[in-house]
C-alpha cells in the first residue's frame, strides 16, 4: 500500500512541476506547437506531392556558371521573379523574410524556432511550403523551404529541396542541367 501511496504522490509531483515550468515558460509551447504545425504541413504537402504529378512541366532548363563559379538565374517563386543561386549544400530553399513577403509568404515572429547554420553563423529561421518555383519549362510544387531574418541573407539560395525534385541535374564543364 504504501508503494502505491509513494507512486501518486510522485505522479502529482510531476504533474505539478510540469504545469508551473509551462507557466513559466510560455514559448516553449508556442515553440513545440509550431514544430507540430510544421511536421503536419509537411506530411500534408508530401501527401499533396503524392496525390498531384510533381512533373506538370516538363523540359530541360541550362544555367552557365558565373566567373566564380556560381549558377544564377531568374527564378519564380509563388509567381513572384526572384534572382537566385543554385546551392547544392543548402538542404532547402532559402530566403529572407522580405523576399518571403513579396512571394506572399506570411511569417510570424514566434514561427523563427530553427537554428540554421549559414557561412555568416547560426541564424533562426521559419520553415515554410513554397506553392510553387519555376525556372523556364520547369515548374516544381510545395517545395520546403525556411525564412530568416532580412541581415542573415541577401539572395534566395535554391537548395536540395528543389533540386532533388527534379528528374536529374549534373553539372559539366561550368553548365549546370536540370531535367524534370
Amino acid at each position: 500500500m504504501l508503494r502505491y501511496l509513494i507512486m501518486v504522490v510522485s505522479v502529482s509531483f510531476s504533474a505539478l512541476t510540469a504545469v508551473a515550468f509551462l507557466n513559466d515558460n510560455p514559448q516553449f509551447v508556442d515553440t513545440a506547437a509550431t514544430v507540430v504545425k510544421d511536421k503536419l504541413e509537411s506530411r500534408q504537402a508530401s501527401e499533396a506531392v503524392a496525390q498531384q504529378p510533381t512533373r506538370i512541366y516538363s523540359g530541360t532548363e541550362r544555367l552557365r556558371a558565373d566567373a566564380r563559379g556560381h549558377y544564377i538565374a531568374e527564378f519564380s517563386v509563388n509567381s513572384r521573379r526572384v534572382t537566385g543561386v543554385v546551392d547544392t549544400g543548402a538542404t532547402t530553399i532559402a530566403m529572407n523574410r522580405s523576399e518571403a513577403r513579396r512571394a506572399g509568404i506570411q511569417v510570424a515572429p514566434n514561427e523563427f524556432v530553427y537554428k540554421i547554420s549559414t557561412a555568416n553563423g547560426v541564424v533562426m529561421a521559419a520553415r515554410v511550403i513554397v506553392d510553387e518555383v519555376r525556372i523556364g519549362t520547369i515548374r516544381v510544387r510545395n517545395v520546403e523551404a525556411m525564412v530568416m531574418e532580412d541581415d542573415s541573407l541577401n539572395i534566395v539560395l535554391i537548395g536540395m529541396s528543389f533540386l532533388k525534385r527534379l528528374r536529374n541535374f549534373e553539372f559539366s564543364n561550368g553548365t549546370l542541367v536540370m531535367k524534370l
